[in-house]
């Protein structure tokens, strides 16, 4: 993932605050798992909550040079589905189905891409 120590663009979060509430955003990627989750889903549109979960929790090992426990999942995979998915399906950047557990669609608006420095 590779963005825990990006420095979030916020000029491209500024120049484009029409179409993106800037301050929501910024609130939201101030979290290390919700820009690593941005990330992930940019380049998996479709994934499920335990793929995500599974990915961050790696992410966040790799970054602290720790092994991950389940426990760690656990207190990730919580977030994602309390907390994350939700904030970003209020954001409109994703559909979330909280049944199946699934982000079936992906819209990360350019500016947050740009800003996350995220490489096409």
């Amino acid at each position: 993932m590779g963005n825990d120590n990006a420095t979030l663009e916020l000029f491209a979060l500024q120049t484009a605050s029409d179409a993106v509430p800037v301050d929501e955003v910024i609130r939201l990627l101030a979290n290390v798992h919700a820009r690593n989750a941005v990330v992930y889903l940019h380049d998996h549109p479709a994934a499920t909550l335990d793929e995500l979960a599974d990915a961050l929790t790696a992410a966040a090992a790799s970054a602290d040079e720790t092994i991950a426990t389940p426990s760690d999942r656990d207190r990730v995979l919580i977030r994602l589905h309390h907390d994350i998915l939700p904030r970003l399906a209020d954001l409109d950047f994703i559909e979330f189905d909280s049944e199946t557990n699934t982000v079936t669609e992906t819209r990360i608006p350019d500016a947050v891409v740009a800003a996350l420095g995220i490489d096409e």
